[in-house]
């Protein structure tokens, strides 16, 4: 199994620990896993500029596809995609809303990849109280968007700051969530998108043909967007999943 963890932070407390617990039991479970790693900000230094370049053309034109091209190829060749943050002022940390920002041409609404409609992806996160709501909001809009089939969330309020306050019974319970996670991913069929993914798709798609219609009536150029749906046979009935 090739796993691509996003870490939304670089020191190693709650978070890092709870991920590698998860990482231990799907070792386990599986027997064995290619594993590629990026923790930010390190990995992507930088801020979308808002330069569109991407929507106008692709991601290959991206100002900053050093950082960010190496880790998109990254997630679509794996099978599992981890996303790890834990909760900073009530939400995910900025490094990883920055990361997330250079993919927004990826959106379903624009040009998603077909690859992610059969990916599954986890998110872990922790907090010392609230506020993991909106950080798997915050990240599972973009897996949403992108197509994720399934999306997994391994979460607990932990209400202490370091991994050494962190009660045993607490960590069994962590281990717990993770081996029985980890034994749901290691069964070996099909992945399809949930209905909430076929459904946005299905909506998206109308609304292709919407925008198109309006904008040529208007005199305007075929969109980007458009062509990409075209080229894809998505508007013709199509569909990125099998």
């Amino acid at each position: 199994m090739r796993v691509v963890v996003i870490n939304g932070v670089e020191y190693r407390g709650c978070n890092y620990h709870m991920k590698e617990i998860f990482l231990k039991s799907l070792r386990e479970k599986v027997g064995g896993i290619e594993l590629t790693e990026y923790n930010l900000p390190s990995a992507c230094p930088v801020f979308c500029t808002g330069c569109k370049a991407c929507f106008y053309k692709d991601i290959s034109v991206c100002p900053h596809r050093e950082y960010t091209i190496p880790i998109w190829e990254s997630m679509i060749n794996a099978d599992l995609l981890v996303f790890t943050s834990p909760v900073y002022v009530y939400h995910a940390t900025a490094q990883i809303k920055a990361l997330l920002d250079h993919y927004g041409s990826k959106w379903m609404a624009h040009s998603p990849d077909e690859k992610m409609f059969s990916k599954r992806a986890v998110i872990i996160t922790n907090a010392a109280g609230m506020g993991m709501k909106n950080v798997i909001k915050n990240i599972g809009d973009s897996l949403n968007y992108w197509g994720v089939a399934q999306t997994f969330v391994i979460k607990k309020a932990l209400f202490m700051g370091e991994w050494k306050d962190v009660s045993q019974k607490t960590k069994d319970k962590i281990t717990r969530s993770c081996d029985k996670l980890a034994a749901k991913l290691v069964i070996k069929k099909p992945t399809k998108p949930r209905l909430g993914i076929k459904m946005r798709f299905y909506i998206l798609r109308m609304g292709q043909k919407m925008i198109h219609k309006k904008l040529s009536k208007e005199g305007y150029p075929e969109t980007t967007d458009h062509k990409y749906w075209k080229e894809k046979g998505w508007l013709d009935g199509k569909k990125p999943w099998n």
